[in-house]
């Protein structure tokens, strides 16, 4: 008999995190789940250690890459493709979780047949397993409401026009348990996609089922100093990406012109904001010009703007370098509560 859950670790030179994410996986209360440990040809030992943790775990299946894929997303579809389970869990290699996930998000799937996405509140910690801060609190600031204080089932349309339009309010794969009938639904994860993968896939599978959320923190979701999300600030690439989300979304979803809009407004500012640390690239500067083309259409007064940006930008490198600018953001939150994010 096939078992009920397939827990996924796609791990890439993470070994120093492979004992903590392992053992928060043996640690579950729920135990109906195979275990499938594929290593996208890690250069730090983590494939002999994978491998030696499969000897000792019978229950458990080693999956090793010859080379690297190149994509996380490649690695995601691999698993799903091996997995036997009715339900995923892509549990990535550097963080862990709380022992009763499994159990917590299998009820909630088994209550709701149209949930396709069930995921719990996450915690982010450091490199040190210290916790910085509850994702709740960044769900918060973002769009302005207690929504995720409490548990709730979100028709998966209306889930994407109020909120996955305007960013995605799961933070990682770690806390989440995908029907996996849904995922072969859609196709998969996009492997052309470099960084918004996960937001895609979840995009389109609320296009077509429910989401599941407990307001119970289950999972520990570790946040690296260089990571790619902070590698993507030099890149325009990650801009067309949030463009083919939102555009996807706006075909999909009724009645979302305006918040569609309003979000691609916002993407635009993101954009205008990072210009002044952009690679100086050929290919970024091709994916510039073109992205002024595209934002053009929903920003007033590009150019200026743009130049303005690039004036406050340097203004505050210069502030960073002369060690003015922790105090003066103490001082606009003391003055401005509530209105920026700073942690």
């Amino acid at each position: 008999m096939n078992p009920l859950v397939s827990i996924i670790v796609p791990n890439y030179n993470h070994k120093a995190y492979l004992p903590k994410r392992l053992q928060s996986i043996k640690d579950q209360t729920f135990k109906d789940y195979e275990l499938l440990l594929l290593d996208d040809a890690s250069t730090d030992g983590s494939a002999a250690y994978l491998k030696k943790f499969q000897a000792e775990n019978p229950h458990s299946r080693f999956i090793p890459n010859g080379k690297n894929s190149g994509s996380p997303f490649k690695q995601w579809n691999k698993g799903v493709a091996e997995a036997k389970g009715q339900y995923v869990w892509i549990a990535e290699s550097d963080d862990y979780a709380e022992p009763n996930l499994l159990e917590e998000l299998v009820t909630l799937l088994q209550k709701h047949p149209t949930v396709g996405i069930a995921y719990g509140q996450s915690y982010l910690v450091n490199e040190k397993d210290e916790i910085l801060n509850s994702y709740a609190e960044n769900l918060q600031f973002i769009y302005q409401t207690n929504t995720w204080e409490s548990d709730f089932v979100e028709h998966g349309p209306e889930a994407c026009r109020k909120w996955l339009l305007k960013h995605n309010p799961i933070p990682n794969a770690s806390g989440i348990l995908i029907r996996k009938e849904a995922y072969e639904k859609v196709g998969g994860a996009q492997t052309n996609m470099n960084l918004n993968g996960d937001w895609f896939l979840y995009a389109r599978i609320l296009c077509e089922y429910d989401l599941g959320f407990t307001a119970e923190h289950l999972n520990y979701f570790r946040v690296h100093t260089q990571t790619q999300r902070a590698k993507a600030r030099k890149n325009a690439w990650v801009y067309t990406e949030l463009i083919t989300i939102n555009e996807y979304l706006k075909t999909k979803v009724p009645n979302s012109k305006r918040e569609a809009e309003e979000a691609i407004s916002e993407v635009g500012n993101w954009w205008i904001g990072n210009l002044p640390y952009h690679s100086l690239t050929a290919e970024n500067w091709k994916l510039d010009r073109w992205l002024y083309r595209y934002f053009n259409q929903y920003k007033n007064n590009l150019p200026w703007r743009i130049f303005l940006t690039f004036i406050i930008s340097y203004t505050r490198d210069f502030l960073v370098f002369v060690k003015l600018l922790k105090p003066l953001k103490r001082l606009r939150s003391w003055l401005f509560p509530g209105k920026y994010w700073d942690k």
